[in-house]
């Protein structure tokens, strides 16, 4: 069985996104549009690994508070760990500039 996120839609139908950093950040934002959890499937065994009511989205227009959405911290923290394209895809990135 292929490793793969999961997000099952209001038809009842699963998409599924590869199990990679763009894959998650494309399985939280379709679950946060569509209200949803994402899923991991790995190896036979799956779990929830985003939650739409656990990231507090569940109160619809809610006015913002001038802090990052729970998707853009998903998205920095997955940054962080990972790298981003801006960086590179590196986590350490030019801290031996000059040296």
């Amino acid at each position: 069985m292929k490793n793969q996120y999961l997000v099952k839609g209001e038809d009842g139908m699963f998409r599924m996104f590869d199990m990679s950093q763009d894959g998650l950040k494309d399985a939280i934002e379709i679950a946060n549009d569509i209200k949803a959890d994402v899923i991991c499937e790995r190896d036979g065994e799956s779990e929830s690994v985003w939650s739409f009511e656990e990231s507090g989205r569940s109160v619809p227009d809610e006015p913002s508070d001038g802090y990052l959405s729970d998707a853009a911290h998903d998205e920095a923290t997955l940054n962080s760990v990972y790298g981003s394209e801006d960086n590179g895809g590196s986590y350490i990135g030019d801290c031996n500039d000059g040296w």
